[in-house]
């Protein structure tokens, strides 16, 4: 049996020169994508560190912000309390019998403190009063805490009775009532007068 044996054709030069010239532009065509895809990563990168930088001058702006607010917050709060105090001095006086009153009283003992919007007392009892723009539930558990902290801080509630009072400007009758059934006397703020809202049937809570 006669065994087949391809015939191979030759390659010329020219043939040759082709094909180098052909897979040499094929590398180009390759280097240049990998180039644009380089300077595509570069330039995505740019944007991230772009965006990164925004979003720190943003949050830097927030925080600046949220000092702002608070410190507007605070001056309002001082505001509300010179506004309503003489209203407020006048009610604790008359309807509670109060002989001193005093705005942002500060106690202190052993190098420990704290302090009060309104304090006045009698010779019979103690009126602790938080003065609030805006009413919030945290505001019970507040004044709770400056009773609680009152009780075991000053001599003045050895010999008297301790009672919590909140005023506040902005208000729903929800929390108005939850105040009140907490044993907290009420004072509404309204325009520059301050009224008690408690009924005359109202027991409050000694703390």
């Amino acid at each position: 049996m006669q065994e087949y044996t391809p015939s191979i054709e030759p390659i010329g030069f020219e043939k040759v020169w082709a094909l180098i010239q052909e897979t040499t532009m094929e590398f180009r065509a390759i280097a240049e994508q990998s180039k644009e895809t380089d300077r595509k990563f570069q330039e995505t990168d740019r944007k991230f560190q772009e965006t990164d930088r925004k979003q720190q001058i943003t949050n830097k702006q927030i925080s600046e912000l949220g000092k702002q607010i608070g410190g507007l917050n605070n001056k309002f709060g001082s505001y509300n309390e010179a506004l309503f105090f003489p209203s407020l001095e006048k009610i604790l006086e008359k309807d509670f019998g109060c002989k001193k009153v005093s705005q942002r009283y500060k106690f202190k003992d052993n190098g420990n403190s704290f302090e009060v919007d309104l304090f006045g007392y009698s010779d019979q009892a103690c009126y602790l009063v938080e003065i609030k723009s805006l009413l919030k539930e945290e505001a019970i558990t507040q004044l709770d805490k400056i009773l609680e902290k009152f009780r075991n801080f000053d001599n003045f509630s050895d010999e008297r009775k301790v009672f919590g009072l909140i005023c506040a400007t902005d208000f729903d009758n929800e929390l108005m009532s939850k105040v009140i059934d907490h044993g907290f006397y009420f004072i509404s703020a309204g325009e520059d007068m301050a009224r008690l809202v408690n009924t005359r049937e109202f027991i409050p809570k000694n703390f």
